[in-house]
C-alpha cells in the first residue's frame, strides 16, 4: 500500500500485480453470469430443469427456451407444480444474487445447452480462478499455434495493446 497526496488530502491506495488485477477481472466476470442467470430465472427465461447428484454434493441445471431446451412445467399444466418450480426458481436466485451459490459451469449438446449452479450450501467447493492453469493452457496454445501456423507479430501487438 502506499499514499498518494492530493487536492482532498492524504489518500492510501493499494498497489495490485497483474496477478491480483486478472483474478479480480475473473472473479467480476463469475460474478456478472451469476447476476445474469439469477435475472434469468427471476423473469422467467430459465427454470430448473435438473439435478445432478454426487455423493456428498450436488448441482442445479437450469435452462430454457433461450438456452434451446424447454421449459419445465407441472404434468397437463397442474398450476400448483408450476407455483413450485417458480419457487424454486426464485430460491435459486435469491442465492445466486446472495453470493452463496455460483454459476459453476455448463453443459453444452448439440442445439442447446443447461447452465449449472452450486455452491458450498449445496456441498460443491466455491469455483475459485485457477490463473495457474489458464497460463499454462496459454502458453500451450501458442506453442501450438506458432508451430503449425503463421501468425503475424504485428497484428499480435496490434490486438493485444492494452
Amino acid at each position: 500500500m502506499f499514499r498518494i497526496v492530493c487536492a482532498k488530502g492524504v489518500e492510501n491506495v493499494e498497489w495490485k500485480s497483474g496477478f491480483d488485477k486478472e483474478r479480480e477481472l475473473i472473479f467480476a466476470i463469475q460474478r456478472d453470469l451469476d447476476v445474469v442467470t439469477a435475472i434469468l430465472l427471476l423473469t422467467g427465461q430459465i427454470t430448473i430443469i435438473g439435478v445432478f447428484v454426487t455423493p456428498g454434493a450436488f448441482r442445479v441445471s437450469v435452462g430454457g427456451p433461450i438456452t434451446g431446451t424447454s421449459r419445465i412445467e407441472g404434468k397437463d399444466g397442474n398450476v400448483g407444480i408450476n407455483i413450485i418450480i417458480d419457487m424454486i426458481d426464485v430460491f435459486l436466485a435469491a442465492l445466486l444474487l446472495d453470493n452463496q451459490i455460483n454459476v459453476s459451469g455448463a453443459f453444452i449438446s448439440s442445439g442447446r445447452f443447461t447452465i449449472n449452479v452450486s455452491g458450498p450450501i449445496f456441498g460443491v467447493p466455491k469455483t475459485e480462478p485457477a490463473l495457474s492453469e489458464l497460463n499454462q493452457s496459454s502458453q500451450f496454445f501458442h506453442r501450438t499455434v506458432s508451430k503449425h501456423f503463421y501468425v503475424n507479430p504485428d497484428l499480435v501487438e496490434k490486438f493485444t495493446k492494452d
